[in-house]
């Protein structure tokens, strides 16, 4: 199969996206949060924070000309025969599609995508380890061996993308970085023997999502075992900023036009008190941006109301995010009750990211 041409822009390309799992069961990775328990659909499961970055990709591709294929554009039944619904089974649905899709079988998935013959596939994912492991690294996973994509042009693909994905300071990475990129081929990770085994449309490999021609990668965004990025993810904006990086990712690989605004995220914590709980537990060893207590409630706007007010959720994450800023000089002003106001100058570049972990003193000190 020829590789996608690069150079030319993202109009006319053919993307397809998968957002990882589909249901409320077990196996989409349901987990214990602060605030939320284990199956409880407000809380975290892995189907709704991979389809919330998934949207927020499929958006910025189309506003850019490319024509979006998702394997799924909603969370809830996986299968006509679930009768027996529980209260965890409703679905939900997300964005305005007209058509709306549901497919969750991984070789019927492969098998759409072989069809379809897309210029890039990517699946969106977040990894595990044993809960409330410290371990947090960004992996891509393409079909093969590591050094031997079956699919060529997936290592390329990769290549190009790990930076752009991973360039996200509001996160505590404990392995991968530009100058150690964790990009593999899925036999080699995962210990299958070569060449796997076969797909009912004849492609080996180890990830059955990726058993097609097309060149591709499985990403593994973060880890949702380690409880501050668990924490994080339940932000629907976070989600959508690794959207965002996706999207910058893809459009970067097809040489695309340069966004003419900026984005600004960060978090908003307390600067004397430890976070202790346990569904929250960090590396103490090292002094990160994880060890402080997130300010719940708190927000974020610039002075003279240049951006809108953002308030921070009661997740135990701090996250603000304020998306598609005008290029410019701002100052950001840092609230939340019990602490002194805070104030902080930035400046917006059209194509970048500013990021901020900013911290408040309580106001009795």
């Amino acid at each position: 199969m020829p590789v996608a041409v690069q150079g030319r822009g993202l109009k006319g390309k053919v993307i397809y996206v998968n957002a990882g799992h589909g249901g409320w069961t077990a196996n989409d990775r349901p987990l214990a949060t602060i605030n939320y328990a284990a199956m409880d659909t407000l809380g975290f499961f892995e189907t709704k924070t991979n389809l919330w970055k998934a949207i927020e990709l499929k958006r910025r591709l189309e506003r850019y000309g490319a024509r979006v294929v998702m394997s799924r554009t909603e969370n809830g039944y996986v299968t006509a025969g679930q009768k027996n619904a529980t209260q965890y089974d409703r679905v939900e649905h997300y964005g305005n599609d007209s058509v709306r899709q549901q497919l969750v079988d991984l070789e019927r998935i492969a098998m759409q995508v072989d069809s379809l013959n897309p210029d890039y596939f990517i699946s969106i994912h977040s990894n595990a380890a044993k809960d409330g492991s410290t371990v947090n690294y960004l992996l891509l996973l393409y079909r093969g061996e590591t050094g031997n994509d079956y699919a060529k042009g997936s290592i390329e693909r990769c290549k190009s993308a790990f930076d752009i994905i991973w360039d996200n300071p509001l996160s505590v990475w404990t392995h991968s970085s530009p100058d150690n990129q964790y990009v593999a081929g899925d036999l080699t990770w995962m210990g299958g023997t070569p060449p796997g085994k076969p797909n009912s449309i004849g492609y080996t490999g180890y990830l059955s999502v990726l058993k097609h021609r097309v060149p591709s990668f499985l990403a593994e965004g973060s880890f949702h075992t380690y409880h501050p990025e668990r924490h994080r993810l339940l932000n629907r904006d976070y989600c959508r900023m690794e959207g965002i990086r996706y999207f910058r990712a893809i459009n970067a690989f097809f040489k695309g036009k340069k966004e003419k605004v900026g984005h600004i995220a960060g978090t908003l914590k307390d600067a004397v008190e430890k976070m202790h709980h346990e569904l929250y537990r960090y590396d103490e060893t090292r002094e990160t941006v994880d060890g402080w207590v997130p300010l719940n409630y708190g927000a974020v706007n610039s002075k003279g109301y240049a951006i809108r007010a953002y308030c921070i959720d009661d997740n135990f994450n701090g996250v603000f995010v304020f998306t598609d800023v005008k290029p410019g000089k701002y100052v950001l002003r840092y609230e939340a009750r019990g602490y002194s106001t805070a104030e902080e100058p930035i400046e917006v570049k059209a194509g970048d990211i500013v990021y901020r972990n900013a911290r408040l003193m309580p106001a009795e000190l």
